[in-house]
């Protein structure tokens, strides 16, 4: 029997799983590569996006997804075809961000986002 989850809340009240726990979901149907990146649409502002090779790999995760970690399949999560791979965006919640502070004149594109 699969246990569900602690579905943490992000900041202000909504529920997002943690990236390891959306990613030992993604292994099950066959992930290829899978990678946090912040996005200004998710209600977390951060998304883990998960690659596979079928759009039926795809759309299994994201039902399986939408069902265990926020309690119904028919959740709607960004998914897009990207070269011969399906790749599935799912919020996720990231509590400790570190952005490197720029001393001196900005350059933009100069600096990387490091989680821990």
């Amino acid at each position: 029997m699969l246990t569900r989850p602690t579905v943490r809340a992000s900041w202000f009240g909504c529920p997002a799983p943690y990236p390891r726990e959306v990613y030992a979901l993604a292994r099950s149907y066959g992930v290829g590569i899978a990678a946090v990146r912040s996005s200004k649409r998710s209600f977390s502002y951060w998304v883990l996006v998960c690659s596979f090779a079928s759009e039926s790999q795809a759309n299994q995760f994201r039902a399986a997804c939408g069902d265990q970690f926020f309690g119904w399949s028919g959740t709607f999560f960004y998914m897009r075809r990207v070269g011969r791979r399906w790749r599935v965006s799912v919020p996720v919640l990231v509590p400790q961000v570190v952005f490197p502070v720029c001393r001196g004149r900005l350059r933009l594109g100069g600096f990387r986002v490091v989680t821990s």
